[in-house]
């Protein structure tokens, strides 16, 4: 039962992450009449949601469930494409981006909880970081189907491409009424109102980490690293297309870096199988800095090469992440810890992307990604001392 659960699973995350838009967005919004300042907004609307709501809405997959969460989650990407689809003005696409965002925290901590909990229940914790590369394969070749179609889709109009959304989004309800949520530890009620009971959920959360600091240097340099790539993602397509690249090859580069995620997030488990999680942790951090290294200074293809690498390290490292943070984590509290790790990480993204951005204005790309070279070594080789310093005092 547990095993159809988790196939279930798989089925809702395909439909889920089927949104046509998602390399065509900023072209449609342009055809609408925003202006590149607006687009801009919108985008720190949808992740200023993100920083407000991600810890609530972890707190009502652990108070209340994981299929609720999933389900109002699944309500609000409706409301994106519905919006979108209707809107032609700002501020009904400021309801669509921050139903979006919406979405994003509802979902995000909920199904890696759902899917651990399932297999804890059926004593397979062992095989979580197979079970989740599975679903970042699935999500991934999703999102890469969505992109690939999208194209097609709008070249016949814009309805198709949203209305499209709207029905694989009802689509995606008919596995998640299927699947069945498991038991999980409730926390205790305290009495009083109900916000009282959300502030002691958030504190259970705190105390996870204060109580648990072997898991604080994989949290923050996985926040580091993350960040660092949402940026490259975003602004490598403008940064290629400087360095003499057509659209085509760009649009290929991007379609091999989510093909190659998913081949990385299957074979995540069997590495993990193969070396320890801290070695893993380090190696991979040199690893990225090289890389990162070889992305600013080197010429021609080892520039699209070393992007690749980049973006596979994470792909790779992210489910071994959850898997090893996820055991120090009681099923009460498992999504709202994942959503204050969410909530960081998209707060670190608000501040850097705009900043970043403001600097390659004014400097060119090479000189802001040094920047951002340097401040990413400087976050995390200075965390990683600090840390050793403490280690070595407590001894």
């Amino acid at each position: 039962m547990k095993k159809n659960t988790i196939i279930l699973l798989y089925f809702y995350l395909f439909f889920a992450q089927l949104f046509f838009d998602r390399a065509l967005w900023v072209i449609y919004l342009g055809d609408k009449g925003m202006t590149f300042g607006e687009i801009g907004i919108l985008e720190a609307l949808l992740h200023l949601a993100i920083v407000l709501f991600e810890v609530p809405t972890g707190m009502i997959a652990d108070l209340y469930g994981r299929k609720i969460s999933l389900f109002i989650g699944n309500v609000f990407s409706l409301l994106y494409a519905l919006f979108m689809l209707m809107s032609g003005s700002f501020s009904l696409f400021t309801l669509a981006f921050l139903s979006m965002g919406l979405m994003v925290t509802f979902h995000s901590g909920a199904e890696q909880a759902f899917a651990y909990d399932t297999l804890k229940q059926e004593k397979r914790e062992k095989d979580y970081t197979r079970v989740i590369g599975s679903m970042t394969a699935i999500s991934l070749l999703s999102l890469s189907l969505a992109k690939f179609l999208g194209g097609f889709m709008a070249e016949i109009s814009w309805e198709v491409v949203y209305g499209s959304t709207i029905l694989t989004h009802v689509l995606a309800v008919i596995p998640l009424l299927f699947m069945k949520e498991p038991e999980r530890e409730k926390t205790e009620d305290i009495g009083g109102r109900w916000y009282h009971q959300w502030v002691h959920q958030f504190k259970l959360g705190v105390a996870v980490w204060r109580n648990n600091p072997v898991i604080h240097q994989p949290v923050v340099l996985f926040i580091l690293a993350g960040a660092v790539m949402v940026i490259m993602v975003f602004y490598g397509q403008e940064y290629f297309i400087q360095l003499g690249y057509s659209p085509m090859v760009v649009g290929a580069v991007f379609t091999i870096e989510g093909l190659l995620g998913v081949v990385m997030a299957k074979i995540a488990y069997k590495v993990e199988e193969r070396f320890a999680f801290f070695n893993i942790l380090y190696y991979g951090l040199g690893l990225f800095l090289v890389f990162f290294v070889l992305f600013i200074f080197a010429t021609d293809w080892a520039i699209l090469l070393s992007f690749l690498i980049l973006a596979q390290l994470l792909s790779l490292f992210e489910p071994i992440f959850s898997s090893f943070v996820q055991k120090f984590l009681q099923s009460n509290i498992r999504s709202t810890f994942l959503s204050l790790i969410g909530l960081m990480e998209s707060f670190v993204i608000m501040i850097s992307f705009p900043l970043f951005g403001f600097a390659i204005e004014r400097t060119g790309f090479t000189d802001g990604f040094s920047g951002l070279l340097v401040i990413f070594f400087t976050l995390a080789g200075g965390y990683l001392v600090v840390q050793r310093l403490k280690v070595q005092r407590n001894k």
